[in-house]
């Protein structure tokens, strides 16, 4: 019988934290989102949702939120195929941006 410590999803989005936080501090070029770290992911038990944490505190440039999540939403797409071609997933989850303020 499998651990019950941890489940195949929780396994994933640690993968997909990763997979992101690299993608975003190498390959993404959008000057609005350049800086923010990934603090977490929460997938879904079936794995066809993500949601990625991020903060933009940590940023040493001043990017309005609003910018700040038009960039993400623009780069969505982009960031969604690199995990589907670096993780070899069946299904690569839909992936939702929420921005952490610690304020």
């Amino acid at each position: 019988m499998p651990s019950q410590d941890f489940r195949r999803s929780d396994r994933i989005a640690d993968l997909i934290k990763i997979e992101i936080s690299q993608v975003l501090s190498t390959e993404v070029k959008d000057p609005r989102i350049q800086g923010i770290t990934v603090l977490n992911v929460i997938l879904t038990p079936d794995m066809r949702k993500a949601d990625i944490f991020i903060s933009q505190t940590n940023s040493f440039n001043e990017i309005d939120r609003e910018e700040l999540i038009k960039g993400l939403e623009k780069a969505k797409g982009f960031i969604r195929k690199k995990l589907s071609q670096n993780l070899n997933l069946r299904r690569t989850p839909e992936i939702f941006f929420e921005i952490e303020d610690f304020f």
